[in-house]
């Protein structure tokens, strides 16, 4: 038998989210292996974190708002990025049904990056001038900081921007690949204009061959039945 489990204290549940948000659900071997949070889940197992995980995912779902407000605050980004990514490994995922973002990383990620484009100075802006932007500072009561910090740190690794002295600002590679690709959908679009303005075009035509055949049946007709 093993040992008796213990109640999940407010700074495991802290570094479990953090885990998280670092690594993304169900990547619990690499949250315990993680220095910043293996001292404080020590003697938490895998199983556990996914337990606790699941279990604070499901309690403080839109529809059980009832709890505490400090644990609410504790739990709510979990819980989204719970509803938003799911659990690993063909776990159930959960819908939203509250006025949250349907994809959370997505959306934070924007507000990042609108945010470092719309920063007025000569360099880039730090995390906290990013904190500061009005979108992210209106969300910070869903544990933005945390959640902002982990996005910089992927939208680094994926080199979407670039971090050098505390600052931040958007990598060439990627706003080329964006220009690029607005460039693409703008031709597209347009193609597509054209194509549909050809398609009209044709069938104007093609009216107007038949209401020009239809006219001079129409004349015919009305000689042949002079004609008799």
């Amino acid at each position: 038998m093993g040992a008796p489990k213990h109640k999940w204290t407010p700074e495991e549940e802290e570094a479990l989210m953090a885990g998280v948000l670092k690594h993304g659900p169900g990547k619990w071997r690499y949250i315990l292996a993680d220095s910043e949070y293996s001292s404080v889940l020590h003697s938490r197992s895998n199983v556990d974190l996914k337990d606790k995980w699941r279990n604070i995912s499901v309690a403080a779902t839109c529809g059980s708002r009832k709890k505490a407000k400090q644990d609410d605050d504790n739990t709510k980004a979990l819980t989204i990025l719970a509803l938003t990514n799911g659990d690993d490994g063909g776990q159930q995922h959960f819908a939203l049904s509250c006025d949250t973002p349907q994809d959370l990383f997505t959306s934070v990620d924007n507000m990042i990056l609108e945010a470092i484009t719309n920063f007025e100075g000569p360099l880039g802006p730090d995390r906290n001038s990013i904190l500061m932007y009005p979108e992210v500072d209106a969300n910070m009561q869903l544990n933005m900081e945390q959640l902002v910090t982990s996005r910089l740190e992927h939208l680094i690794n994926i080199e979407t921007i670039v971090k050098i002295e505390h600052r931040y600002s958007i990598s060439q590679g990627y706003a080329v690949a964006k220009a690029i690709a607005e460039a693409e959908l703008a031709i597209a679009e347009a193609e597509g204009a054209a194509r549909e303005a050809e398609n009209a075009e044709a069938k104007a035509e093609a009216a107007r061959i038949f209401a020009k055949a239809a006219k001079k049946a129409l004349k015919a007709y009305n000689a042949m039945q002079l004609g008799k």
